[in-house]
């Protein structure tokens, strides 16, 4: 059984975006309450700390770190029409982004194999100067340039399978070869970014591989995708550390998207890029919380994932049975991929 540090907080439960927002406390709360009656071997509880404001400035600009700073103890302010403060939200929003690098730093520091972050407000939206959708700090991005710029790693690789796009991921490492951002998401859909062709640019050209998908893609197509465009495109990558954006808003049951993902779905995503960190990096690997509103949903996947992580790397990785619609997504991929990566 492998060791999985266990990273969350009853104070994320503190930021409220609106009394009836869709990111609500309760999305951490079932979590926790998941997690604590969870029956598996292996599980580390870690207390989070929070960010400083030199790490978030690892990804965001000065000034931009500054004015949501300066929300911190006033009763509401709109950074756009979905992303709402409290009185508490910067402190929860740098216990978010600090939740991420706690995650990271127990797996470097070998107290655990891989790790899993429960966190809120999400993050992935979240670009250098603005907050939107949700997100105010991009806490994964923070983790990858931590990886990079004060751990010395040189290949990260980012697969981001929330139903929406990941554009503020995609925007901080667009042009760098260090970070390899993968996204699987609902398309045409918010935030409108993620398009096939989206695939870095500069040095980093080659280094977004993006999967967008129409509504009603399930189980099979994602790992269709998986198994046969960013698994591969991944192993030639190499990467010297795992991130996962998990955002389980593609779940049938989720009120806000429209993909039709299953507990079984995640698991067998979880276990490909389980396999993947045991191949390429011993195992390295952290999952960081993003979407998913529907709270059954939110912890029934959550515990898929966390098991999952549990599990020796040798368990078998069935295909996909079916998932052919995918395959028109996964060769208009290739097409802009195959020359660098020389995919079989």
């Amino acid at each position: 059984m492998l060791k999985t540090a266990l990273v969350s907080d009853r104070r994320y439960m503190l930021h409220v975006a609106g009394r009836v927002h869709p990111e609500r406390p309760e999305r951490v709360e079932t979590m926790i309450e998941m997690a604590e009656g969870l029956n598996r071997p292996g599980l580390a509880p870690l207390t989070p700390r929070e960010a400083t404001v030199a790490e978030l400035e690892l990804c965001h600009g000065a000034a931009y770190v500054a004015a949501v700073e300066k929300t911190a103890g006033m009763q509401r302010f709109d950074f756009d029409p979905d992303t709402h403060t409290s009185p508490a939200t910067w402190r929860v929003a740098t216990l978010a982004a600090g939740g991420a690098l706690t995650a990271i730093e127990a797996v470097l520091g070998g107290a655990a194999r891989n790790a899993f972050a429960i966190v809120r407000p999400p993050g992935h939206h979240a670009v250098a100067n603005r907050a939107m959708g949700f997100c105010f700090f991009n806490n994964v991005a923070i983790a990858a340039r931590a990886l990079i710029e004060r751990h010395g790693l040189k290949r990260v690789l980012i697969v981001d399978w929330d139903v929406h796009h990941g554009n503020g991921t995609q925007e901080l490492f667009y042009d760098s070869a260090a970070v390899m951002y993968m996204s699987t998401h609902q398309y045409p859909f918010y935030p409108g970014t993620g398009a096939i062709d989206e695939v870095g640019a500069g040095a980093g050209r080659g280094y977004t591989v993006n999967a967008p998908m129409p509504a009603t893609f399930g189980d099979d197509e994602y790992l269709r995708i998986f198994d046969s465009l960013l698994i591969p495109i991944a192993r030639r990558f190499n990467p010297e550390f795992v991130l996962v954006s998990a955002g389980f808003d593609c779940h049938y049951r989720d009120p806000l998207g429209g993909m039709r993902v299953t507990e079984a779905g995640f698991l067998a995503m979880t276990r490909r890029l389980k396999r993947l960190a045991a191949e390429c990096c011993a195992d390295r690997m952290a999952v960081v919380l993003e979407g998913g509103y529907d709270l059954r949903a939110l912890a029934d996947s959550g515990r898929a994932v966390l098991e999952e992580l549990g599990r020796e790397a040798d368990e078998p990785v069935p295909a996909p049975v079916a998932g052919g619609r995918a395959i028109p997504i996964i060769q208009r991929a290739r097409y802009f991929h195959d020359r660098l990566w020389r995919l079989d």
